[in-house]
């Protein structure tokens, strides 16, 4: 079997074991989370959602998905500080980050990428931004081409 098929499936099988899902939205407010899981849906990935942050660093361990979308305020937790747990966890330090919020500020998005986001988007966004940077962080072996339409 040629090594890139062998490779190929080793992905395929880890990434099936790993988790059941490969984007986990955090966001305090349940319908935007909903809305966000949709939209991702709606383009092929498997999404789960999370509206209390200080319960997602320990269900991003456990886990294990390949991209975490975090609001920046929440309460008990904001997504900065949770951002930096992910980023320094021996366990989850691999994880992509992409903060998703409604604050604008230049500052945030300089703080989001010291801490070690991997994008920041300003809410709302265009939904093929968002979408074109999960395919970008994601394997591609991880979703479809094109969005589901039922």
């Amino acid at each position: 079997m040629n090594m890139d098929v062998k490779e190929n499936i080793r992905k395929r099988l880890n990434r099936a074991l790993r988790s059941k899902y490969d984007v986990l939205i955090v966001d305090d407010n349940q319908e935007q989370a909903n809305l966000t899981k949709l939209l991702i849906e709606e383009y092929g990935f498997k999404a789960q959602f999370l509206t209390d942050s200080s319960k997602a660093l320990e269900k991003i361990q456990s886990d294990q998905p390949s991209v975490v979308i975090l609001d920046l305020m929440m309460p008990e937790l904001d997504g900065l500080r949770l951002c930096r747990q992910i980023k320094t966890s021996k366990d989850t330090y691999k994880t992509k980050v992409i903060i998703y919020s409604g604050k604008m500020y230049d500052s945030d998005r300089r703080k989001a990428i010291q801490f070690g986001a991997d994008a920041f988007f300003v809410k709302p966004t265009r939904a093929n931004r968002l979408i074109s940077k999960i395919k970008e962080l994601l394997p591609s072996t991880t979703y479809q081409n094109e969005p589901c339409h039922n």
